[in-house]
């Protein structure tokens, strides 16, 4: 289930990296959508940091 969950949380990173990327390039670094995007990686990053630290008590 841990590597499930790891799997998927990179995925998404990367697909949102991705559509961040190309807002950013459209839109311009400043724009909200590209905000957005990056506040959404933040929120992947710390669920992945929260399940290792999961299981490294476990």
């Amino acid at each position: 289930m841990y590597g499930e969950k790891m799997q998927r949380y990179n995925e998404e990173i990367e697909i949102l990296r991705a559509k961040m990327t190309q807002t950013a390039t459209v839109l311009g670094l400043n724009h909200p959508d590209v905000l957005a995007y990056s506040q959404k990686l933040d929120e992947k990053h710390n669920m992945i940091l929260q399940l290792k630290y999961r299981e490294a008590i476990i």
